[in-house]
């Protein structure tokens, strides 16, 4: 437990955010997100099997998913990317672009450095691409499976 201390915080400190976000705008968008965390942990998932990189100490040892990240920055972020972005869709694309820069680039180096992953054969740049891929994905996902509904539910 006491060496997974940064693990938790990781998790847990960007849910503070949340109270700002709204409630209409949480429960909007909230489908896309479920999606995305699911799409993402089947990359995770990927990664033992591929070697693309390895969580150290995770919250759940069992499951190559960092719930830890995937649950915490990764979610909010996203919440907070369609909230500001959503239907400007080259603003949400460029502000994804230089998230995932920000992630795939010092903030992976940074993290590799405080011992909460490291990279294994996944470059850098691969992660940078998938990662825009994911948020174009979602993107596509929130535009034309969730508002259509959306819509027809009128809510």
């Amino acid at each position: 437990m006491k060496e997974k201390w940064k693990m938790y915080l990781l998790l847990i400190i960007p849910w503070f955010s949340v109270i700002k976000l709204g409630k209409y705008s949480f429960l909007r968008y909230l489908p896309t997100i479920i999606f995305s965390d699911l799409v993402i942990a089947l990359i995770s998932e990927l990664s033992r099997a591929f070697k693309w990189w390895k969580v150290k100490n995770p919250i759940f040892p069992k499951l190559a998913t960092d719930v830890s990240f995937v649950f915490g920055p990764f979610t909010i972020l996203n919440f907070w990317i369609f909230k500001l972005t959503y239907k400007k869709f080259w603003v949400y694309l460029l502000t994804n672009i230089f998230a995932d820069y920000l992630f795939a680039y010092p903030l992976t180096t940074l993290a590799e450095r405080l011992g909460v992953y490291k990279m294994g054969r996944m470059s850098r740049k691969q992660l940078f691409l998938l990662s825009v891929a994911v948020a174009i994905f979602n993107y596509l996902y929130q535009f034309l499976i969730v508002e259509p509904q959306r819509k027809d539910k009128s809510y």
